[in-house]
């Protein structure tokens, strides 16, 4: 059985989060000391816990036994993607704690509820206040800080990720006609290595779930040329295995590529 490190790990579950979330910052970090094989995981607003541990429950290795005071494995696989070559096996992962911060604008907008809620009276800053109903959702009886965080979680935030996801799937139904680039009405992704420029690509669009492949086989944009290059591969010969690693990744987000490798200088 092969076994995949803990940091690998953590980088394709970042990947697959902002995949599967576009537009959420996702802070992912491998835990150091006595905790080394663990993850954490924080975002700010966005899709609730439950969604995102839909996604990092089945990277983990093993998982807890309280009843047992011991850990035991989830007998779970994955497949990462180190330096070109893709690797499965089971992950050093023995927990992956979540955490979603609640941002200071979604705060303000339940507060607003609370007072509406409460014939617009201000929320005190303590005592213990009974439950009511904001949005079909009953705020249990708490402390009023404590209420407008929970009107913020169930909410206000359920209700602006719910239209972030309506404006994602209306602008990926509209045909693209401008690439990250700049050439209007381009098709596809150009993956080509040159003597001058090194292994680049071009013809990249905001969204379209390129960058963070390209990401993660170590591209880097160039803001000024407008394309992504791998560092270090300019005067340097076309590393063919390299590149088609990265096309049959780009292929698999179901992106159109070509290639385009320096042909070989004939021998004397």
């Amino acid at each position: 059985m092969d076994y995949i490190d803990t940091k690998h790990v953590a980088a394709e579950l970042k990947n697959r989060l902002q995949k599967a979330f576009p537009g959420v910052k996702f802070n992912v970090r491998k835990g150091t000391g006595t905790a080394s094989a663990w993850i954490s995981v924080h975002w700010t607003d966005g899709p609730c816990t439950a969604d995102v541990e839909e996604l990092t429950r089945p990277m983990q290795g093993a998982q807890f036994n309280g009843m047992e005071d011991a850990y035991e494995s989830t007998e779970n696989t994955v497949t990462v993607t180190v330096k070109g070559r893709k690797l499965t096996g089971k992950p050093l992962v023995d927990g992956i704690n979540t955490h979603r911060d609640v941002s200071d604008d979604a705060l303000k907008v339940a507060a607003v509820l609370w007072s509406e809620a409460h014939d617009g009276t201000e929320p005190p800053s303590s005592g213990m206040l009974a439950a009511f109903v904001v949005g079909g959702h009953v705020i249990q009886e708490n402390w009023a800080p404590q209420q407008m965080r929970q009107i913020a979680s169930d909410v206000v935030l359920p209700q602006r990720w719910a239209a972030a996801k309506e404006q994602a799937a209306a602008q990926a139904a509209r045909p693209a006609t401008a690439h990250e680039d700049g050439d209007e009405g381009a098709e596809g992704l150009r993956l080509q290595h040159t003597a001058e420029d090194g292994t680049t690509v071009t013809g990249t669009r905001l969204g379209d779930g390129a960058a963070a492949v390209l990401k993660l086989h170590g591209f880097k944009w160039h803001r000024k040329n407008q394309y992504w290059y791998a560092p270090g591969s300019r005067d340097q010969e076309a590393d063919t295995g390299f590149m088609d690693a990265v096309a049959a990744d780009l292929r698999a987000e179901d992106l159109t590529v070509t290639t385009a490798q320096p042909e070989a200088t004939p021998s004397a």
